[in-house]
């Protein structure tokens, strides 16, 4: 079931992708299967693990940040269409190894959301506190080297998007992406300390928010 429901995200990435290409490109193919893959069976697997978080994620009653998403989106499907641009007019050279490292780098940002959500019963798409799920502080699995190994993921993903599409010009749309994580990694981390019991002495223990030694 899960597959099928994830199977959105597979699409929303492979259509700006052939838009802006004009043809059909294997490598972009590979790409949005390999997303869709990994989310069905991540969902698959939190589904009977923890089927709360699951229905929390597909429809969170609130969210103080809905800002980022409103932007997000749209830069990340712009990253697609760019990228489609880039193979059809051939404005990027990148080597086979470096897109092989790229779909790594992005492969690995997968695993990592994939381990947070599994780590996290709490792990909701809307910057919230869950306060009717009992929502308490997780230290464990990735939450003990960051807090936010989500964001993180989303750096991760990021880096390695552009060369696994094979497309340095596209990774001019992620910019800005990433400053709206940096803020709402900000946003959520003050929400925390403020209203989270326990949240500010794990963050004592647990000193970086999404880079070790960086940030």
């Amino acid at each position: 079931m899960m597959y099928a429901r994830t199977l959105i995200f597979g699409i929303a990435v492979l259509v700006p992708l052939t838009a802006g290409a004009g043809r059909w490109v294997p490598r972009f193919f590979a790409y949005a299967a390999m997303l869709w893959l990994v989310a069905g069976t991540v969902y698959t697997v939190l589904l009977r693990k923890s089927p709360e978080l699951v229905a929390e994620r597909m429809k969170p009653p609130s969210d103080r940040d809905r800002a980022s998403r409103r932007i997000a989106i749209p830069l990340m499907l712009a990253h697609y269409f760019l990228a489609g641009l880039d193979a059809r007019f051939g404005w990027s050279s990148v080597p086979a190894a470096l897109q092989i490292a790229g779909f790594a780098a992005a492969g690995g940002a997968l695993a990592i959301v994939g381990w947070t959500l599994l780590s996290n019963p709490y792990a909701s798409t809307a910057v919230r506190i869950q306060s009717e799920r009992g929502h308490t502080v997780i230290s464990t699995g990735p939450y003990a080297v960051v807090r936010h190994p989500m964001y993180f993921a989303v750096l991760l993903y990021g880096l390695g998007s552009g060369p696994a599409l094979g497309s340095w010009w596209s990774m001019l749309a992620l910019l800005p992406v990433l400053i709206v994580f940096v803020r709402r990694t900000l946003v959520e981390d003050r929400m925390l300390r403020d209203e989270l019991p326990g949240y500010d002495a794990y963050a004592q223990r647990v000193r970086y928010r999404v880079l070790p030694g960086i940030f």
